[in-house]
């Protein structure tokens, strides 16, 4: 589910899943099968709709597909189209600009995901050879 305003076709959007949701009774219809942090684009809308009991709003039910997470992979690995297991880049750096594409994407260590795109190859301070790519979960 969305917010009423979110409630668009084709919206591309971020699932931040507050810690409280997961008392909710609405929970399972709401956010259970999405990723904490994951992006998600809508597809179609429902005509069902519930009110949140955390934020208050009215949330219209949709249905969507996960869209690919940008995030950075070694560059050896960066082919469009090819399937590999993700590894978080091991890095303490919090002053690097790309520490987030790095080490706090959504991917969980280890799960298959298809490189769909080639953004950007990354300046990596510690000389580490990156590139910035979106992929998309296989599993």
């Amino acid at each position: 589910m969305v917010p009423e305003a979110q409630a668009v076709k084709g919206l591309l959007f971020r699932a931040l899943i507050d810690p409280r949701c997961f008392k909710c009774k609405i929970y399972n219809a709401c956010a259970r099968s999405l990723r904490h942090g994951g992006r998600y684009r809508i597809v179609s809308i429902r005509r069902a709709s519930h009110v949140c009991p955390i934020i208050g709003d009215r949330m219209i039910v949709v249905e969507v597909e996960e869209a690919p997470i940008i995030a950075a992979i070694e560059s050896k690995l960066a082919v469009t189209g090819i399937k590999v297991k993700y590894s978080k880049i091991d890095c303490m750096n919090m002053k690097c600009v790309y520490n987030s594409d790095c080490t706090k994407t959504p991917l969980i260590e280890g799960e298959f995901v298809e490189v769909k795109r080639i953004l950007s190859k990354l300046p990596c301070p510690r000389d580490l050879s990156l590139t910035l790519a979106e992929l998309q979960p296989l599993g």
